[in-house]
């Protein structure tokens, strides 16, 4: 979930991207659509819920506060500075011994996948963090951090911090409505891959594209590998209005790998990828290229 900020800009009106320039049309739909009332508090319900998801091994004690220096012997990695809007939650306990931090290490929450680890039991600091699924369109990511340090003052006890962090969108960009085509082009400048107008086709790639989620890490900096000229992977999507105007662009990167949705008059954003390759190629019947 390491994150690093690579600068995006938005033109209204006109998009030169690759060498080609977009002359939009415009819609009357809002595309713009708000989180609904109360989807802060539900972050932080998801970061409190979520810490219950750890389970202590025997012996283990919960602390009503952190002894000195836990917090800052555990503050790195710190995975929320790349991002604004999320709610956090702790708790504090007791190990009795290294072979209960491992287990506790080892064992992961129902539905996480572990992201890294880092530390050995003779370094006197581990931990581990658990990436945890999201919960719908406006909660996620989701992780969980166990970490955990020798008691310099208890032989063999160790601390033990659980951090959870809910990660919520404020906002998100849809397509608008009035879309009637859809036209698939290699980056960049590439040929175009399939042009779709039938209602049902335009509405499957609508669809996938507004199921993304919302890549939130806004604060983020990206280290990204020098490209080649014209070694950009991936594709760009127009999407048109009745007339033939493009009322949308969205279009791949590798760096970080997200989609750059791009609606005139209302801005742009970042999603994440997900498995949007894999739905393209099963909506056009065709094979597309990488996407990173």
């Amino acid at each position: 979930m390491r994150r690093l900020s690579a600068s995006v800009f938005a033109v209204a009106g006109l998009v030169v991207a690759c060498g080609t320039a977009v002359a939009f049309g415009t819609l009357d739909a809002t595309p713009v659509v708000r989180a609904p009332a109360g989807t802060a508090a539900s972050a932080a319900d998801s970061a409190r819920a979520a810490l219950g998801e750890v389970t202590l091994p025997a012996g283990s004690e919960r602390l009503s506060a952190p002894p000195p220096g836990l917090q800052s012997a555990l503050a790195e990695p710190d995975e929320t500075s790349a991002y604004v809007t999320f709610r956090l939650a702790r708790d504090y306990w007791t190990a009795p011994d290294a072979a209960a931090v491992s287990r506790l290490l080892a064992r992961a929450p129902a539905g996480a996948s572990r992201q890294f680890s880092w530390g050995v039991a003779s370094s006197g600091s581990r931990g581990v963090q658990w990436d945890l699924p999201s919960r719908g369109r406006w909660l996620g990511p989701r992780w969980l951090e166990v970490g955990a340090i020798t008691d310099p003052h208890a032989a063999g006890r160790w601390f033990v911090m659980v951090t959870a962090v809910a990660v919520w969108t404020p906002w998100r960009l849809e397509l608008p409505s009035g879309v009637r085509s859809v036209t698939v082009r290699r980056l960049p400048s590439g040929p175009v891959l399939a042009r779709v107008s039938d209602a049902v086709t335009v509405g499957r790639i609508i669809a996938a594209v507004d199921g993304l989620s919302v890549d939130d890490a806004t604060r983020a900096v990206y280290a990204c590998p020098e490209m080649p000229a014209g070694g950009s992977p991936g594709v760009e999507l127009t999407f048109s209005d009745a007339s033939g105007a493009a009322a949308a662009t969205a279009s791949t990167g590798s760096c970080p790998p997200d989609l750059l949705l791009q609606v005139p008059g209302h801005g742009h954003q970042q999603l994440m990828l997900g498995n949007l390759r894999a739905q393209l190629q099963s909506i056009l019947g065709i094979s597309l290229p990488s996407f990173v």
